[in-house]
């Protein structure tokens, strides 16, 4: 119980380095382009990673069992690597690297899930469930390719809505039979839609290489060359204003794309731990440590699955305003075999990260807003709405894609437009070998870390 608690202790504080750390990524290009004082503009982005990370969960749901083998994480293996996690944000962080936490994350959790393997295999040779020995590196969900039931959602037709009847006031996924046929319907706030499913044959595709290492080159190559023809766009289609226009309409525009910025920061980054505390506690309550639990800290039990009926925070949040702003929102179906993440996770990583976020990280704001490329607001709006699309994708997707990457590479591309010289690229070399090391060097601390603490009688092997 103790351990488990650690682990969600130790996830938070991972969760408010990453606020702090990460802080320029929302709000370096409204700081340097002068729109915001840097007090506006953090409490800006506390606010809006705070609702970002109520929306969005497909994130946390890859971290929490998309990456990594659950027979080889344990509790300690948890904070071993959570530790790993936290010391290359403080490392960074101290030498004004904007380098990423969420690589850093991933790169903690697989190193401290192989170093575990091997430990286990030095007491006794690894075996697959039939018997067959297995490799170490089984550990890590390398690649993971199946056919992927895509749902969509389609108006609900008056047969369905008799069918339906009452149920229709209970928002959540439901199933009702037309005939012989079951049939899934979504209701929410008195509308329903059906859940129509599309196979598509060997289209999902999970794991380390799919989630994390593809889209570790994807998003800074598209966030680059996007933020290049966007403000090539803007270039052609402002010709002809004023200079001091330009500035006056785009300062105030930078205010929404800083906010933008900061809600897919908030659903990207913050999402993580979410996962990781979701992990613990589904370990928790499947190996029986919370079996003696008093009725005070039932919340702690995490059972794996999906409830049909519950909604997300940001649907409870959509649900709250008045039907002319929602604008036909409807909740994602219910996927009873996909881990979902209790709302008090969510509450408490959002806190967490909006606190993280209000302190600041001004090290890395000045090296963001200031010393790659000279920003105007005309800049910096490209830059946040290149990155924050881009984040708002992936984070959709489910890939833990690095937030710094997105951004950094978008000011790169801005700063290309404007011309290739106005570029500091003694600035960008260091920013770009922090990306290179972020995951093999936090994979080998983690394994260290996590071989150490076994060999010391710290941390014990499962029987």
């Amino acid at each position: 119980m103790l351990l488990v608690l650690t682990v969600v202790l130790v996830a938070l504080v991972f969760t408010y380095t990453n606020g702090f750390h990460d802080t320029a990524n929302a709000i370096a290009t409204v700081v340097g382009t002068k729109v915001l004082t840097p007090r506006q503009a953090v409490m800006l982005a506390a606010v809006t990673n705070m609702f970002g990370a109520f929306f969005g969960l497909a994130v946390a749901k890859t971290i929490s069992s998309g990456l990594v083998d659950a027979h080889y994480v344990t509790q300690g293996v948890l904070v071993c690597g959570l530790l790993a996690a936290i010391g290359w944000n403080l490392l960074t962080w101290y030498f004004g690297l904007p380098s990423s936490s969420s690589h850093a994350l991933v790169g903690c959790l697989v190193g401290s899930a192989v170093a575990y393997a091997v430990c286990l295999d030095n007491v006794k040779p690894l075996v697959a469930k039939d018997g067959k020995p297995v490799s170490v590196w089984s550990a890590v969900k390398w690649t993971e390719v199946k056919d992927k039931k895509e749902k969509k959602l389609i108006p609900a037709s008056p047969e369905v809505l008799t069918v339906l009847g009452d149920r229709l006031r209970t928002n959540g996924t439901h199933s009702i039979f037309m005939g012989t046929n079951a049939v899934q319907v979504v209701a929410f706030c008195g509308r329903a839609a059906v859940v129509e499913t599309e196979v598509k044959p060997q289209g999902d595709k999970s794991g380390l290489f799919y989630k994390v290492i593809v889209p570790m080159f994807t998003s800074p190559l598209l966030g680059f060359f996007v933020g290049y023809l966007f403000m090539i766009f803007l270039y052609v289609l402002l010709h002809k204003w004023r200079p001091a226009t330009v500035s006056r309409v785009f300062g105030k525009l930078q205010l929404f794309s800083s906010a933008y910025m900061g809600f897919g920061h908030g659903m990207n980054d913050a999402t993580k731990c979410m996962g990781i505390i979701t992990l613990a506690l589904v370990a928790a309550t499947t190996s029986g440590i919370f079996a003696d639990l008093p009725s005070w800290a039932s919340f702690l039990v995490t059972k794996e699955g999906s409830n049909p009926f519950s909604l997300t925070l940001g649907d409870h949040i959509m649900c709250a305003l008045p039907g002319f702003l929602q604008f036909g929102y409807m909740p994602a179906p219910a996927d009873v075999k996909s881990q979902a993440i209790p709302n008090w996770v969510v509450i408490l990583c959002a806190l967490t990260m909006a606190a993280g976020t209000a302190a600041g990280g001004w090290r890395i704001i000045k090296t963001m807003g200031h010393k790659m490329v000279k920003l105007q607001p005309v800049h910096g709006f490209a830059a946040e709405t290149t990155a924050a699309t881009v984040l708002a994708i992936t984070g959709s997707l489910g890939m833990p894609v690095s937030t710094t990457h997105a951004i950094s590479t978008s000011i790169m591309g801005v700063g290309c437009a404007k011309r290739f010289s106005a570029l500091k690229l003694g600035v960008v070399e260091r920013i770009v070998w922090a990306w290179i090391l972020t995951i093999p060097v936090t994979a080998g601390v983690a394994f260290g870390l996590v071989w150490c603490c076994v060999k010391l009688g710290l941390l014990h092997l499962a029987s």
